[in-house]
């Protein structure tokens, strides 16, 4: 029900402000109350028409208070003092906004079978200045033995990481990185509306930096998004005779694997002032450049033997196809517009080198070149996340979207 009364697709600020605003108009009212552009507030007008920021928890307090009083009821059915301390934590953080002390508990503890996490969480709905935080929740399961494969092509990326541009200003935690498979049992707002399989925590760089980041990976919702759409985008965009080599099972794991490499992507090209020099525009730069860089990294298992050519095909197959559901979900659910942008430029940038070619709706890959193309573009995105300024940013954009 909160996220109901936050997310409105007609609007690129959702309904976080009043929409009449320009966006002149909110960032001169934040110079005289910073709250404005809070993560975790509503910004309304009072009743002399000036703007004024209502915190989450007391806007949304009745609703709140239900939850954190079902948490606490929880908290008292484990005999583990951790996980229950981690509970109250999170009601704590419902009814007065303490959402960071519970986040930080939460990825320095170790982990547990069940994972919970339940509040404003990702920015994606506020397209106006990716500040705004939607409220989400989930629940799941670990998936030990999916768990412990992830880690093992996380860990061959990091073992071979290369420096990066700005090194000053990158935020480094990757020995205090923690990741997880799950089967997801519960999903609730943002993350419902658009069907997520993956999610980082913290969002701040310095927070990362200072306590590492939690990634979880949900592998019921990617069942759902690969039944339903990527592999009958497969089956409709290529060619029956490419199709016969590569089977739904290794092209179900190449899906999973693109969701893995941009969320391991995403720890390596972290930098603290990314946001600032992007503003609006980080998030389609943020979002593609962790996939694209990701699968860069996979060269290097390749030549290691942790990974076959043949599966590093599959990953870059279920790219295309992941390309067309981004485009697909953005028509319903603006929240992933980021990502739809996103893989237009790749697909664009892949069309411009003859990677791949269309010819009667048909299209299909010369994966040497797409590699090549998948080099390029991290190299060009690496520089625009780590130096790159906002005008930057808008011509690549601009260049390479539809």
């Amino acid at each position: 029900p909160i996220y109901e009364k936050q997310e409105n697709p007609k609007f690129p600020g959702a309904n976080f402000y009043p929409h009449d605003l320009t966006k002149e108009e909110i960032l001169e009212a934040a110079k005289s109350d910073p709250e404005i552009l809070s993560p975790y507030t509503m910004v309304e007008r009072d009743k002399n028409g000036n703007l004024i920021a209502i915190p989450y928890h007391i806007k949304f307090k009745s609703y709140l208070e239900k939850t954190a009083d079902f948490l606490r009821k929880a908290a008292k059915l484990t005999s583990n003092k951790d996980f229950a301390h981690r509970l109250y934590l999170q009601a704590d953080a419902l009814t007065d906004g303490s959402y960071e002390v519970s986040d930080i508990y939460w990825i320095t503890m170790k982990p547990y079978k069940i994972d919970i996490a339940i509040g404003p969480i990702d920015r994606l709905d506020d397209r106006l200045f990716f500040k705004k935080a939607s409220f989400e929740a989930w629940v799941g399961v670990i998936d030990e033995a999916k768990t412990k494969n992830a880690k093992i092509i996380q860990q061959a990326i990091y073992d071979v990481r290369r420096k990066s541009f700005a090194s000053a200003q990158k935020a480094n935690f990757l020995d205090k990185t923690q990741l997880r498979v799950d089967k997801t049992l519960i999903f609730s707002g943002l993350f419902a509306r658009g069907m997520f399989t993956s999610n980082s925590l913290p969002v701040d760089p310095q927070l990362m930096e200072k306590y590492g980041i939690d990634i979880t990976f949900f592998d019921t919702s990617l069942d759902v998004k690969f039944n339903g759409q990527h592999y009958p985008i497969f089956e409709r965009v290529f060619e029956k005779n490419f199709r016969k080599d590569y089977s739904k099972e290794m092209l179900r794991e190449g899906s999973f694997r693109n969701v893995l490499l941009h969320e391991i992507g995403h720890s390596l090209l972290r930098f603290q002032d990314s946001e600032a020099r992007l503003k609006e525009l980080f998030p389609v730069i943020d979002e593609l450049s962790a996939t694209i860089f990701g699968i860069k990294n996979c060269g290097s298992l390749v030549l290691k033997g942790i990974m076959s050519e043949k599966e590093l095909e599959a990953i870059m197959i279920m790219f295309i196809c992941r390309a067309f559901t981004w485009w697909i979900d953005c028509q319903k659910q603006k929240s992933v517009e980021a990502f739809a942008i996103g893989h237009a430029i790749a697909l664009n940038h892949f069309l411009a080198n003859g990677a791949i070619k269309e010819a009667d709706g048909i299209s299909w890959p010369n994966f040497n070149k797409m590699f090549l193309g998948i080099e390029e573009l991290a190299d060009a995105l690496e520089a625009l996340i780590s130096i790159g300024k906002y005008q930057d940013a808008k011509e690549v954009i601009e260049n390479y979207d539809l």
